[in-house]
């Protein structure tokens, strides 16, 4: 088996083993119990186990993304040299981060429950994570070693204030949900200095169509959030949210491409 095969094999892996887990838990309660009538994000619960089918069903899209990634790193047909196209640990891990945060966020929005929506917000930090630690470790130039430790302490921190009584207040946002987007921004930052401080050779129209697609998913979350904003219809099967879930894992798929064309000579 060809070696590089296991790029495009582990995140189908993770792909099939945490759907079997989020349904087995979903079926046998696992998040705890479901919160009826009209849930966060504006989609009504319906009867049956999927509480919210529309804002289930489009994390589909993560999971189809993620693994189409991990297909054209494992034909590797990129041509720059980078971490993400000389290394099989950057695209292996990339892609199976992307699938999960299908599965992840499907623990939610099918339960309502606690600790579906846990393992959501980790799915989030998951990415947010390594959009943060991968700008840190190419600006900074530092090891495979000094993004897993990290990339380790960043999770871990964000899995605790989850858990912790300050993630009851509104801001109107909770604070963790304030932490994946501080993670977005300063990994922008870090990019853009990459790109025009360091003056990396990359292709930064894919990073800017990365961003606008994630900004413009953001702006239909904000519309959409609750039964009060002006986008939500509780009743219907086409959810703001679900349209945000889409986007972003469109904006994932940028993503892969731009920090693939690093080394590209383009500096556009």
């Amino acid at each position: 088996m060809n070696k590089r095969s296991s790029v495009f094999i582990i995140p189908i892996v993770v792909a099939v083993f945490s759907l079997v887990f989020v349904f087995l838990g979903i079926f046998n309660v696992w998040f705890g119990e479901a919160r009826e009538g009209v849930m966060l994000y504006c989609e009504h619960a319906r009867d049956g186990w999927i509480k919210q089918p529309s804002n289930t069903f489009s994390n589909l899209g993560f999971i189809a993304i993620g693994i189409f990634i991990g297909r054209l790193s494992f034909k590797n047909k990129f041509s720059f040299k980078n971490k993400m196209t000389t290394t099989l640990f950057y695209p292996t891990f990339f892609a199976s981060v992307v699938v999960f945060l299908g599965p992840g966020s499907m623990a939610m929005h099918a339960t309502n429950a606690y600790w579906g929506g846990f393992i959501d917000l980790m799915s989030m930090f998951l990415i947010s994570s390594f959009i943060l630690t991968y700008g840190l470790v190419r600006w900074f130039r530092m090891s495979n070693t000094a993004f897993a430790v990290i990339y380790f302490v960043s999770i871990v921190i964000c899995g605790w204030v989850y858990l912790s009584p300050w993630n009851i207040i509104d801001f109107p946002i909770k604070i963790t949900e304030i932490i994946f987007g501080v993670q977005i921004l300063i990994g922008t930052v870090l990019e853009l200095c990459n790109r025009y401080i360091r003056g990396n050779k990359i292709n930064a129209f894919k990073g800017y169509l990365s961003l606008f697609t994630f900004c413009l998913a953001f702006f239909i979350w904000i519309i959409s959030r609750t039964q009060e904003s002006w986008f939500c219809n509780p009743n219907s099967l086409i959810q703001g949210h679900a349209i945000w879930h889409l986007l972003n894992a469109l904006a994932t798929y940028f993503l892969f491409l731009y920090y693939a064309s690093e080394g590209s000579g383009l500096r556009t």
